[in-house]
C-alpha cells in the first residue's frame, strides 16, 4: 500500500481521525502541519512541522515551498500527498515539480476570503488566484471539492482538467464521537454555571471571531430579540483572531444579550445544552464542520444561503437559510425557531438524519477509491 501524507496548516489535527481510518486500511500514514506535536504523539501518528505564514509574504512563501520540497525529496517510494487549506494546496504542486514519485492530491476546502466580498483589491487577487491555479493544475493529479459551487467555478474558468476532479462533500465527521460518552452531569453543571434562563431556547455560535463569519450580525440579532421581548439564551464560543478579528470590546458591548465564553475545550457539552446552532457566515468555506457537529448532536440550524452552508442546511427540513448580511432576516428566523418548539424538534431530528451523508466512513471510502485510481 502507498505511503500517505496529509498536509495542512494550523488545524491539521482535524486529519487525525481520518488518518486512523487509513492506518486501519494498511496505509503508511504521516501528517505534516504547523501545530504543536502533542496531539499527534498522543494518537501515535508520525508528525512533522513546517513553517507557513497565513498571510501573503513572498519571501516566507518561497521559503515554505523549498522547505516542503526538501521534505518530499526525502520520500524514497511512491507517496500520495493530500493537501488541505488554501496555501498548502497551492504550495504542494509547486514543491512537487519534477518529483515523479509524489502523487499530488488536494482538497479545496472553500474559496477563502477573496471570494467573500467584492472589492477592487479582491478582484485583482481573484485574477492572480486564477492564474496560479491554471499554472499549478499541470502538477496536480487529482482535485477534490467539498461542494458543487466551488467545482463549478473551477470548471467555468478552466482552472483544471475536469477528468481529474471530483466532489466529496466535507472532510467527514466521526458521528459516534458526538453521540457517545456525553456526560449529562457535566452538561447540567454547565447550565447552572452559565445561569441560562430555564425554559428558554438556547442559541449558540462557535467560530473564530472573524467578521466574515457573521459574528456582529449574530450579536445584533440577539440584541434585537431582547429589545422586542424575546429573552432567549445566546452563547458565543471561539477565540479572538489576530487576522481581521472582532475585538473583545466589540463583543463586550453586547454582554447584556450574549454570553461570550472565548475558546473552550468543552464545545461538545456546550452544543448538547443548546437548541439551535447559528452560522450567519459570508466566508466561502467548503462545508463548515461546525454545522456537521451541531447536526450530529441534534440541533436545529440557521445558516446563510451560500455554498457550503446550503449543502448541510435544507431550508425548512433541518433548519432555516438566511440571506447574507441580513440582520432582519436572521432576527426573524431566530424568533421563528425560538417560539416554535414543534418545528425545532422536527429540525433537530432531521439534522441527525441529514448528517449521516457526511459520515467519515463515506469520505474515507471515496478518498480510498481516488487514491487507488492514481497512476504513478
Amino acid at each position: 500500500m502507498h505511503k500517505l501524507i496529509f498536509l495542512g496548516g494550523e488545524d491539521v489535527s482535524a486529519r487525525i481521525e481520518i488518518s486512523k481510518k487509513f492506518l486501519a486500511l494498511g496505509y503508511d500514514v504521516e501528517i505534516i502541519g504547523t501545530e504543536k506535536e502533542d496531539k499527534f504523539v498522543k494518537n501515535n501518528i508520525p508528525y512533522r512541522k513546517y513553517s507557513l505564514n497565513r498571510e501573503l509574504n513572498i519571501f516566507n512563501d518561497i521559503k515554505t515551498i523549498f522547505e516542503l520540497r526538501k521534505i518530499l525529496q526525502e520520500e524514497k517510494e511512491t507517496t500520495i500527498v493530500h493537501a488541505f487549506d488554501t496555501k498548502p494546496t497551492m504550495f504542494l504542486p509547486l514543491s512537487a515539480i519534477g518529483l515523479k514519485h509524489i502523487i499530488v492530491v488536494r482538497t479545496i476546502t472553500g474559496m477563502g476570503r477573496i471570494f467573500t466580498e467584492d472589492s477592487f483589491r479582491n478582484s485583482i487577487l481573484k485574477t492572480i488566484y486564477n492564474i496560479v491555479q491554471k499554472l499549478i493544475s499541470k502538477r496536480v493529479d487529482h482535485t477534490i471539492f467539498q461542494n458543487d459551487d466551488d467545482a463549478a467555478y473551477y470548471v467555468k474558468h478552466k482552472l483544471l482538467d475536469q477528468r481529474k476532479a471530483s466532489v466529496v462533500k466535507s472532510s467527514g465527521l466521526d458521528l459516534l464521537k458526538y453521540t457517545e460518552n456525553i456526560d449529562q452531569n457535566k452538561v447540567m453543571k454547565l447550565k447552572h454555571e452559565l445561569k441560562l434562563a430555564p425554559a428558554k431556547t438556547t442559541f449558540i455560535l462557535v467560530s473564530r471571531m472573524v467578521k466574515q463569519k457573521g459574528i456582529l450580525d449574530y450579536l445584533e440579532a440577539a440584541k434585537k430579540c431582547f429589545e422586542n421581548g424575546y429573552n432567549f439564551n445566546f452563547l458565543l464560543i471561539g477565540q479572538l483572531d489576530s487576522d481581521e478579528s472582532i475585538t473583545f470590546e466589540q463583543i463586550n458591548f453586547y454582554n447584556k444579550y450574549v454570553k461570550f465564553l472565548g475558546r473552550r475545550e468543552d464545545v461538545k457539552e456546550l452544543l448538547v445544552l443548546s437548541d439551535v446552532f447559528v452560522l450567519p457566515t459570508y466566508y466561502r468555506e467548503g462545508v463548515p464542520r461546525v454545522l456537521l457537529e451541531a447536526s450530529a448532536i441534534g440541533l436545529g440550524l440557521i445558516a446563510t444561503n451560500m455554498p457550503g452552508c446550503k449543502d448541510v442546511v435544507t431550508d425548512d427540513y433541518n433548519g432555516k437559510l438566511v440571506n447574507i448580511k441580513d440582520i432582519d432576516d436572521l432576527y426573524e428566523k431566530i424568533v421563528y425557531l425560538g417560539t416554535n418548539n414543534k418545528v425545532l424538534y422536527r429540525y433537530a431530528l432531521n439534522a441527525k438524519e441529514k448528517v449521516k451523508e457526511f459520515d467519515l466512513n463515506i469520505v474515507v471510502d471515496q478518498y480510498h477509491k481516488i487514491y487507488l485510481n492514481q497512476k504513478n
